[in-house]
């Protein structure tokens, strides 16, 4: 019995019982009641190939076994049908993908020399938000059995993991997604270990992820599918979606997917009768409602392909539409997403490839743009009709107060989209990084990146580019597992030792801006403000002199250099949080002692423009 239920068991008789909620849309779109694609793959199925989702119009969803089985089935009806076993959950289950591939190329490199593109498809990373996974594999059921989409596989190999957080999905409760409408029961959106598996990308801390990246980095796919379920206020929409399109995602990789990709798929979407929309929310905009997209960072699934110049689909269906009705979203959505590559396969092919040549031409090059690292949403719109759905307060007697309430009714917004991005941070790409080898989780986590690199034969002692650290403010409590910290990253040029047996790590790569991501300490998930890094940022006067010797040492070099005294008063009469810090009021000297070894505070990794060892 799985452990939660468990518990629920031994705690009944103390607890009130209570059936779930049962949340649901005030709108369902026309179509969905026929969902007809979704049908029509369940009527072609041989009856051992049908989901518990399907069986049960999908008020149910089956335990990972089912999946398991049914690639496995798959497997055995179709040569081209690979299943794999890509690793091991925190609680020892076998995680699998099913390669589909017309050729049997059932490794990467086989793959490659195809010349087809390659696309992964994931669900299941919030395993309560499950509806990815029948419809992925019904898909790979109609390419291979029914053969109604056997013709993808001229142009295009599948990589397909039906259930990502393996031991989430299996601790199943009615309870675990209050929000949504069905399935009956589902899992929990974190892993075994309380994490959350989409905010894992760059600090890999679970086994689930390391076991995805060695998938990412050796199939080296050209899209990329998330399959979600999002919450949020009720609207028309049964699907909405994400994709780098600005400057986080490389040119003409971009260029890609804004001009020929998203407005093919919303026509396609739209001609099913769906009601699509970019990921979002209405906020108040100089007194008005306004439509705002989100900028994500490489933690998240879309945003770590779009750094490797990959596009990569976030689908988000809506959790209060019917479970029938998300799972047809899905299906099509996956579906049509095949459809609009497939209208020219070689384009998407040429793009990534063109955005990983021009990007690593950048890197050494200090004529070259900067790249960018971070940004917010641009105060640039145009309009939007935005399918809102008519609402209004209604008296609660819990509250006592006044609480939203959506009606059945549409209600179309006239008003504006904000989906551009206005950069916040950006750097000009080095050559390349020197890593000191003492930094041995760095090297290890750029390793399992796929980040090429060599060891260095030699020690180096000369001056490089780096970065020193100030205002550095360690945040109040952990998250994912890790204390971030915030810092001010002031470039400077220095003398450093470099000893034998460090590591370079070159730009000119396809992996070139996601090492940049990483190493780049400003950037915002870099290793350094995840906490990786923080001993950087430890320094103590004189390695722990206590007040009474530190003390005097600070009066005398206040005496003796009246210059430094008037850098410190003006700090005194600038931040008074400084000022009422005794501490730190005698660190600032000591930061400017000889006491002070020459690379506390200062970033560890050099930046290098010119390779001459």
């Amino acid at each position: 019995m799985p452990r939660l239920l468990t518990l629920a068991v031994a705690l009944a008789p103390f607890a009130w019982a209570q059936d779930p909620i049962a949340p649901h849309s005030a709108y369902e779109p026309a179509a969905a009641r026929a969902a007809a694609s979704l049908a029509a793959s369940t009527k072609a199925s041989p009856p051992e190939l049908l989901t518990t989702g399907e069986k049960s119009d999908w008020n149910q969803t089956a335990p990972y076994a089912e999946a398991v089985e049914i690639s496995r089935r798959l497997e055995r009806a179709s040569r081209f049908v690979k299943v794999l076993e890509i690793g091991v959950t925190p609680e020892g289950r076998s995680m699998i993908a099913l390669v589909v591939s017309r050729d049997r190329a059932f490794t990467p490199k086989a793959a490659a020399r195809t010349g087809k593109v390659v696309m992964l498809i994931q669900s299941g990373i919030h395993s309560g938000e499950i509806e990815g996974k029948d419809p992925a594999l019904m898909l790979v059921r109609d390419m291979v059995v029914g053969k109604k989409f056997a013709a993808w596989l001229d142009h295009m190999i599948f990589v397909i993991i039906p259930v990502f957080n393996v031991d989430g999905h299996e601790y199943f409760s009615p309870y675990h997604r209050p929000s949504q409408n069905g399935p009956k029961s589902t899992g929990l959106r974190a892993n075994a270990q309380r994490m959350n598996l989409n905010r894992d990308y760059i600090k890999a801390d679970t086994p689930e992820m390391r076991a995805w990246l060695k998938i990412f980095n050796t199939w080296n796919p050209d899209f990329h599918i998330d399959n979600h379920v999002t919450d949020g206020s009720d609207f028309q929409y049964d699907v909405t979606w994400d994709m780098a399109r600005n400057q986080d995602i490389a040119e003409p990789a971009g260029a890609w997917v804004r001009q020929r990709f998203v407005p093919e798929l919303d026509k396609r979407m739209a001609a099913d009768g769906h009601v699509v929309a970019p990921y979002g929310g209405l906020r108040n905009a100089a007194g008005k409602r306004e439509f705002f997209m989100e900028v994500f960072s490489p933690r998240y699934s879309h945003l770590y392909s779009a750094v490797q110049n990959r596009p990569s689909l976030l689908v988000e269906t809506h959790s209060l539409k019917a479970a029938k009705t998300r799972a047809w979203a899905h299906y099509d959505i996956m579906r049509h997403t095949i459809e609009t590559i497939l209208l020219d396969p070689d384009g998407l092919r040429q793009a990534v490839r063109e955005a990983d040549r021009l990007l690593s031409a950048r890197a050494g090059d200090r004529g070259a743009p900067a790249v960018y690292l971070a940004g917010k949403v641009s105060e640039k719109s145009r309009p939007l009709v935005y399918r809102a759905l008519k609402n209004g307060p209604f008296k609660s007697e819990v509250t006592g107060g006044t609480v939203n309430r959506y009606l059945a009714e549409p209600d179309d917004l006239n008003t504006a989209i904000h989906d551009q991005i206005d950069t916040v941070t950006e750097v000009q790409m080095p050559l390349g990084y020197l890593v000191p080898a003492a930094w041995t989780a760095v090297v290890d986590l750029l390793k399992l990146h796929g980040i090429e690199m060599e060891k260095t034969r030699s020690a180096l002692e000369r001056e490089f580019e780096t970065y020193r650290f100030a205002n550095i403010k360690f945040a109040a409590s952990s998250n994912e597992g890790h204390v971030a910290v915030s810092f001010e990253a002031r470039p400077v040029k220095e003398k450093m030792s470099i000893p034998a047996g460090s590591y370079w790590v070159p730009l000119k790569q396809h992996r070139g801006r996601l090492a940049l991501a990483m190493l780049e300490p400003q950037a915002p998930d870099s290793l350094a403000r995840w906490g990786l890094m923080n001993s950087v940022f430890e320094t103590g006067f004189g390695g722990g002199v206590g007040e009474y010797l530190s003390e005097p040492i600070a009066r005398r070099m206040m005496a003796d250099n009246p210059e430094l005294r008037k850098q410190f008063e003006a700090k005194l009469a600038a931040d008074a949080q400084f000022a009422a810090d005794t501490r730190a009021r005698l660190q600032w000297w000591f930061q400017q002692s000889k006491y002070e070894t020459g690379d506390a505070g200062r970033y560890p990794i050099a930046r290098v423009w010119e390779k001459n060892w």
